[in-house]
């Protein structure tokens, strides 16, 4: 699978630009509270089909999760909540998966969210076959040169410096991995 920014797509277009172009619209949870705004759209180019939406914080969502409305983005399966940083995220049946708070600390105290996160990403392989990705991204976040770098503008030089680190994994397959644990340490960074 090819997973890719809209904006690095090249030729691959929306069919709807008008109406399917989610970029700049705030994204609100079930109960209607802004989470943020939509930065990018993920493009699965093989199945040419968007696959997910990220917001000016790095957190991806799904777009099976998504609906659109007049300028706002609806998270259908995520609940802020009423406890301050809490993010509640649901499944199609209405019920609680996972409640997941970003904190402060060490790669090891983010542990349960990267396991989390690789049971949804990477179905077929055991969160310890990706750790080496969630770390690399994690610490990388943490370099002076990405300090105020979206995971978007420092996509080439992750993928250069993490092929070269792991030269027997691929880079296209750890992405994901790659681009949570950045966008989980720049929640700690900014």
């Amino acid at each position: 699978m090819s997973r890719i920014a809209l904006s690095d797509s090249g030729d691959w277009q929306l069919e709807f630009p008008d109406d399917q172009d989610v970029r700049g619209y705030r994204a609100v949870d079930k109960d209607g509270t802004s989470v943020g705004v939509v930065d990018a759209m993920i493009v699965n180019t093989e199945e040419e089909r968007v696959d997910a939406v990220v917001l000016e914080d790095g957190t991806e969502y799904p777009a099976a999760d998504i609906s659109i409305g007049d300028g706002v983005v609806y998270l259908t399966s995520v609940d802020t909540g009423d406890v301050d940083g809490e993010v509640r995220v649901y499944g199609d049946s209405g019920r609680v998966l996972r409640r997941e708070t970003v904190v402060d600390g060490a790669f090891d105290d983010h542990v349960e969210a990267f396991q989390a996160h690789a049971g949804t990403a990477y179905t077929s392989a055991a969160y310890e076959d990706y750790e080496p990705a969630y770390r690399y991204g994690f610490e990388s976040a943490h370099a002076d040169e990405n300090r105020n770098r979206s995971y978007f503008d420092a996509q080439d030089d992750l993928k250069s410096g993490y092929t070269s680190t792991y030269a027997d994994r691929d880079y296209d397959t750890d992405s994901a991995a790659v681009r949570y644990g950045y966008t989980r340490a720049q929640h700690l960074t900014r």
